[in-house]
């Protein structure tokens, strides 16, 4: 649809085109003139063969006198911007002016001249070039175009006084885009403004007015901006002149009016406080919203004749430049009434004008790409076979706390893009538990109010390794586990629907051979980003995008300067605003980041959390309070933790002079809090809370509440005794199967619960409160049954707490079945042997008699996935083999965990890792007609030994790892494997069939022939006892393993040979905080 010149509007906003048959134009450009302009006179060229490049309007007052301005009689009824009636022709002469005229002039209205002359239905005009509908439609056909216009009066020469000035003109276009665009149902579509002369200074008007409303259609208009181009428009002062002397320089060119009319300068705005506002507000708008901003400058000809107008002109060129290379401005070969106006497509004026409207327009169209299939399968290489990130926000809120960071300058800068913070990356650094992942969680919160309807996107990424807990001496677990590939490969995987350059890049990569055509490896990840990305120059089409990077408190240092030191690139060669959360670190000094030391400006949160949340009632409550939030420190948890301590307390009735007691007795760090809280637990409860806390810490994923509750029961009481009698070969010692019904009565039967709610309950008081429930959705708990929620630390520095030693110490030290020189490596791996035990006594219960008894060939397996039998389900189809097997998983607790995990906690402890027992593993599992492999392989969904090392190799799982070339286990457990799939699938029967009694050293259930050891000459029922100290089951004390030599850093660091110590005992005497007297002990911290 395209409109005829003579029907646009005099006033108002008119629809000049929109492309025919497209449901969704990408874009709205809309044309605004300047003051005393037309939609049509001043956009268009007059056919005298180009553009006249004399000025057409002089500006000095006798010029100005001196010459006479024609009215074309007009056809249709001249308007106001409100459509009202203005004059009327009547029997070919003009009548009287409405009663408002009357009260602006006693003249005769014959006098009364418009600014908006000739009128578009001159017959000249026939000829005459008007680009917005002759050329525009064909350089941006994807976008519709609206004229803007308004009228300025005249009486002879003069303009009228009581009009409206160019700030009210700006709120009626501002008001009329809304509505119109409510009215066509594309409020969120992108707009492009294109302002000519004083025109600039309405559309900055109308955006700083939107910008005052809070939502709304209005709002909309500001968050739908996309661009803004100005053509010669007023921005700023110069060396001589003020931002007013050049809007009146301006004005009285495109209005033949004295440019010191003191009416002229009202109405232009010249001497107004808004035009300065206005411009400020612009500056803002323009780093918050991130729109395209493009300014064209007239073209100064020194050889003019008529050298007077040569300052003016000058004054022009030099105020329509704003100053910020973002603008990245040009010059077209025209004066300013001209600058407008194009003869051709091809004049090059036109074609600067056009290509930037294209570019403006073609990114809006990338920002509705819809993936190819090639793109598709590129982003899944990039996301890996690991799953998307997930964000570790806590389920607590705490209203009012955070509002500190708002009000600093530094991060008003960063948010804003201001001043030279404006590329920096915003580093918030901390003590562990002061409340990082809190503030993250209110800032994301605020961007989301403030951008999500802007159409700005927010990247979340959790520094997070595999979880596991695979001790390399001398390095944390975090540290270890920590990789840049993981927080590179999420940032480039959200980035890629918005980035066309990033996605052009990776798909040249992925489009070169590689090993893995389903997953981009960490070290192709690592390079990409690194070397070549943050690099570039990165201009995308989303409006502000926000890269937010949480690190864990336990990465070394080499890790988070990394992190920082890549991001930073990353920052100063976009527009992103990222922003990362780790620990303090002083040793690291970035200074291309703007470091906010949080635990040093929190106080006042602490101390407004601690103030509303504290029960107690006497007189000296604020004293208390003050004493709370000074020993804090900082640490928010752990003023979180003994206000619970201390209200629980009270609520017992404990006096203002035990709880001071009790709050000069808690120690002042939290690792000292944590042991504290575990010393009031009896030795009967410590024996449990440390079953507990080996499986949630040690378990290689977080464990649903009903999988814990099974894990408990199967585990062994008091598995040091097997430890001194059997070492590493614990692990293997497989008892007799019993069902689950047994299982009450034979495995930990103290623990007396029996529902999900009981079980809970439980797990609450043996944690003293450091263990909670996390859903695996966003959904809140209540919308999902007990029981399938997942058990994890309240915070991640009771993680380290435990995984430092110092945490299992606490809870050994009164157990007289624990040695006390044992190490911490040493005490992690007996607590895999016991997991592993647990996890082969489940497979070997009564209750899955029927699984394996369909055992396949090695040839039938590589038709389908195996089959299952189990009572009176059916297993012939191979279509519904998946289906019924993940069946049966989900019908028996902890079946899941103990399938998929079962070669995690094999091997993770250092002796089986380096030195795995390859014979007593092949006589546990095909011990009893191979009962375990057959019914491991089963539910595993597969009998091919090279399909299930390949399934524990891929990346993402928490075996890859452990399977690497630097242990040595992958070929030791592939013999292993290989062995068990020829012997299960031979039909000759077993070799055991002809002896009884027990051919393995520690396991009671007879395996097949041939696996016995030939050395083997004990005694029928006799046992080998195993020492625990002889060398035959440890590690040499100087063993030199390969260790990343940068701890945490990139995954393309040399690896070096160090020598590791690992007799470093764990003390495992008394607490260092024992129980409190007077009665605030057991029962406060449940």
């Amino acid at each position: 649809m395209k409109l005829q010149v003579s029907q646009i509007k005099s006033g108002g906003l008119t629809l000049v085109y929109e492309p025919d048959g497209l449901a969704d134009p990408a874009v709205d450009i809309v044309l605004v003139h300047g003051i005393g302009g037309h939609p049509v006179r001043s956009w268009t060229c007059r056919d005298e063969g180009q553009t006249p490049m004399t000025p057409i309007t002089p500006t000095n007052s006798s010029s100005t006198r001196s010459r006479r301005l024609r009215k074309a009689p007009p056809v249709t009824q001249l308007r106001r911007s409100n459509s009202e009636p203005l004059l009327v022709k009547e029997n070919g002469l003009a009548s009287r002016s409405r009663s408002l005229l009357r009260k602006a002039s006693f003249k005769s209205s014959s006098r009364l001249r418009l600014a908006d002359f000739p009128g578009p239905s001159d017959e000249s005009l026939n000829t005459d070039v008007y680009w917005p509908l002759d050329f525009l439609p064909s350089s941006c056909p994807n976008s519709r175009i609206f004229m803007w216009g308004y009228h300025t009066l005249v009486v002879d020469q003069k303009p009228l006084r009581l009009q409206g000035d160019i700030f009210a003109h700006a709120s009626e276009l501002l008001l009329e885009l809304a509505s119109t665009r409510v009215a066509l149902g594309t409020r969120a579509r992108p707009m492009v403004f294109v302002a000519h002369s004083t025109g600039g200074i309405l559309v900055k008007e109308a955006l700083r007015l939107a910008d005052n409303e809070r939502d709304g259609p209005l709002k909309e208009v500001l968050l739908s901006t996309s661009a803004v181009i100005f053509l010669s428009c007023p921005h700023r002062a110069t060396d001589n002149y003020s931002l007013g002397d050049a809007i009146k320089s301006m004005a009285s060119v495109t209005l033949p009016i004295d440019s010191n009319d003191p009416v002229l300068q009202q109405l232009c705005g010249a001497n107004s406080i808004e035009a300065e506002l206005g411009r400020q507000t612009f500056f803002r708008l323009w780093n918050d919203y991130n729109f395209k901003v493009k300014t064209f400058q007239e073209a100064v000809f020194p050889c003019h004749r008529d050298s007077e107008l040569q300052p003016d002109m000058t004054l022009r060129r030099s105020a329509s430049f704003i100053g910020d290379p973002r603008e990245n401005a040009q010059t077209i070969g025209a004066l300013h009434e001209n600058i407008c106006k194009f003869s051709s497509m091809e004049d090059p004026g036109y074609q600067c004008l056009a290509s930037s409207l294209v570019e403006f327009v073609q990114d809006e169209e990338e920002r509705r790409h819809i993936a190819t299939p090639r793109e598709t399968e590129c982003f899944q290489a990039i996301m890996g076979r690991q799953p998307a990130p997930r964000e570790s926000h806590p389920a607590t809120s705490y209203p009012g706390t955070c509002l500190w960071l708002y009000n600093l300058y530094d991060f008003q800068a960063w948010h804003h893009r201001s001043g030279p913070n404006a590329n920096k990356v915003l580093w918030i650094r901390g003590e562990s538990g002061c409340g990082k992942t809190i503030l993250l969680r209110s800032l994301r919160r605020m961007l989301n109010r403030q951008w999500e309807p802007a159409g700005g996107s927010i990247i979340w990424t959790t520094a997070e390794g595999s979880n596991t807990s695979v001790p390399i001496p001398g390095i944390s677990d975090q540290q270890q586990d920590i990789s840049p590939a993981q927080v590179y490969r999420n940032i480039l995987a959200q980035l890629f629907h918005q980035d066309p350059g990033l996605r052009k890049a990776l798909l040249s990569l992925y489009n070169h051979p590689q090993t893995d055509r389903q997953a981009f490896d960490d070290g192709q990840i690592v390079s990409f980003f690194a070397d070549y990305y943050v690099k570039q120059k990165i201009n995308t089409p989303v409006r502000r995008t926000f890269i937010i990077v949480e690190i864990p408190d336990d990465a070394g240092s080499v890790f988070v300067e990394d992190i920082i030191s890549r991001l930073s690139q990353l920052a100063q060669n976009s527009d992103f605003s990222i922003c990362v959360a780790s620990a303090y670190h002083p040793e690291i000094e970035q200074p291309d980041a703007i470091s906010i030391p949080m635990h040093l400006r929190n106080t006042d949160d602490i101390l407004r959390y601690v103030n509303l949340n504290l029960i107690a009632e006497w007189e000296e409550r604020n004293q208390t309070v003050m004493m709370i939030g000074q020993k804090s420190g900082g640490v928010f948890l752990w003023a979180e933790i003994v206000v619970n301590i201390l209200n629980a307390a009270i609520t017992e009735g404990a006096t203002q002079e035990l709880v001071e007691y009790t709050l000069e007795e808690v120690p002042g760090d939290l690792h000292g809090l944590y042991e504290w809280m575990l010393g009031t637990l009896n030795e009967t409860e410590r024996a449990e809370s440390l079953i507990l806390f080996q499986w949630v810490m040690v378990a290689a994923e977080p464990m649903r509440l009903n999988d814990l509750f099974v894990a408990v029961r199967l585990t062994e009481p008091s598995p040091l005794g097997s430890w001194d009698r059997l070492g590493p070969l614990m692990a293997l010692d497989v008892e007799m199967p019993f069902s689950m019904r047994d299982l009450r009565r034979l495995r930990n039967s103290q623990i007396t619960s029996d529902t999900p709610d009981q079980f809970h309950s439980w797990l609450r008081a043996r944690s003293i409160g450091l263990l909670e429930l996390k859903s695996d959705d966003s959904q809140p708990l209540v919308n999902e049954p007990l029981g399938l929620q997942r058990v994890q630390p309240i915070h991640s520095s009771v993680r380290s707490f435990f995984l430092s030693g110092r945490g299992f110490s606490c809870l050994a030290s009164k157990n007289s079945t624990i040695p006390s020189p044992l190490t911490a490596a040493e005490f992690i791996d007996i607590s895999h042997y016991t997991l592993l035990k647990a996890c082969l006594t489940y497979l070997n219960m009564r209750d899955f008699e029927s699984l394996g008894h369909n055992h396949r060939s090695a040839a039938a397996d590589n038709k389908s996935a195996g089959s299952l039998k189990v009572d009176t389900i059916s297993w012939q189809q191979p279509t519904t083999v998946s289906s019924q097997r993940h069946l049966i998983m989900s019908s028996y607790p902890f079946l899941q965990y103990a399938v998929d995990n079962l070669l995690f906690h094999m091997l993770s402890p250092q002796y089986f890792r380096y030195f795995l027992p390859q014979n007593e593993i092949l006589s546990t599992f095909s011990a009893n007609k191979f009962r375990l492999w057959k019914r491991w392989t089963s539910l595993l969904g597969t009998y091919d030994p090279d399909a299930i090392v390949t399934r524990h190799t891929a990346q993402g799982r928490n075996t890859e790892p452990l399977l690497s070339s630097v242990f040595g286990a992958r070929f030791r457990l592939e013999r292993v494997l290989k062995t068990l799939g020829r012997l299960s699938t031979a039909n000759n029967p077993p070799l055991a069939a002809k002896r009884k009694g027990i051919s393995s050293p520690i396991t009671p259930i007879a395996p097949a022939g041939g696996l016995t050891p030939k050395s083997s000459t004990r005694e029928k029922g006799k046992e080998k006892e195993w020492k625990p100290r002889t060398p035959k089951f440890r590690l040499p004390p100087n063993l030199t393993l390969p260790i990343p030599t940068a701890v945490g850093g990139s995954l393309m660091s040399p690896l070096k040979m160090v020598p590791v110590n690992t007799t470093t005992p764990l003390q495992l005497g008394e607490p260092q905080y024992g129980n409190l007297e007077g009665g605030v002990g057991v029962g406060l911290a449940v």
